[in-house]
């Protein structure tokens, strides 16, 4: 667990861009996400705000 918040401090004060590929949804709050590209088999493709 010492790494992942590591990490995730490492990355919410980074100011570029960044494309995270993950699962875990409170990693990625706590790194500052807010748009999601989620990919559905019957959907396709969406763009939405992260929750």
């Amino acid at each position: 667990m010492a790494g992942v918040d590591r990490l995730a401090e490492a990355l919410a004060a980074y100011r570029g861009a960044l494309i995270v590929a993950g699962h875990d949804l409170s990693f990625l709050t706590s790194i500052g996400i807010t748009r999601w590209l989620r990919l559905d088999r019957e959907e396709g493709l969406t763009e939405i705000d992260a929750p």
